[in-house]
């Protein structure tokens, strides 16, 4: 199974990325950051079996974005993708031609289930093609302090610790000691592995984009 991610959360693109690839069945071959490269990636590969289409990423519009995909790719699979969908947007997004949906709420690892159920299910009945919607978490007992979700936030979005920094209004030397206690509280190697384990935690809950 070949895959596109097109979302323009780099950390949460390769977080994703590398859950996905920990299955030998499946190739994450591109990934794209808006709608309009999105098309291109998707014009010029013949390989891509699935999109998994982030719903709020540059350029995309519910549903008509994945009409137009549909009508000029019609064999492709697409899977939709949001942190914050509503039940009307979901389901005109199926109607549209998607696949089926999963939030980005669920855990990292119930993401990689559901790419796989949603890409091989026959079913018609949307309750079996959607995930997560009315997942909301207290999966953990891990527990953050308000400044380090606002850390973690600006993590997932891809921020440097001087851009972080300005955007708190605190100095990049307090952005690193947050990013270590969030990192030891999840037992993270790095930055990534970071934001893997904070997708299965079920921390990341709240994507908008």
């Amino acid at each position: 199974m070949n895959i596109l991610v097109a979302d323009d959360h780099n950390l949460f693109a390769d977080a994703l990325s590398c859950l996905l690839e920990a299955h030998p069945e499946i190739s994450v071959i591109h990934k794209s950051s808006d709608y309009a490269s999105t098309i291109r990636m998707l014009s010029a590969t013949e390989d891509v079996d699935l999109l998994l289409l982030d719903l709020r990423m540059p350029g995309m519009e519910i549903p008509n974005g994945i009409s137009r995909i549909k009508e000029w790719f019609p064999a492709l699979c697409v899977i939709a993708l949001s942190g914050s969908a509503s039940r009307q947007e979901i389901e005109s997004c199926i109607a549209s031609g998607a696949r089926g949906f999963i939030s980005k709420t669920v855990l990292g690892h119930e993401i990689v289930r559901a790419v796989k159920a949603i890409y091989n299910s026959p079913s018609s009945s949307i309750e079996d093609v959607t995930f997560g919607i009315k997942e909301h978490s207290d999966r953990t007992k891990l527990r953050l302090t308000e400044r380090e979700h606002n850390v973690l936030s600006l993590l997932h979005r891809g921020m440097t610790n001087k851009e972080m920094a300005k955007e708190i209004g605190i100095s990049p030397e307090t952005v690193k000691i947050y990013v270590k206690s969030i990192g030891d509280k999840l037992s993270a190697r790095n930055r990534t592995d970071l934001i893997v384990r904070a997708l299965e935690t079920g921390l990341i809950q709240n994507l908008d984009s």
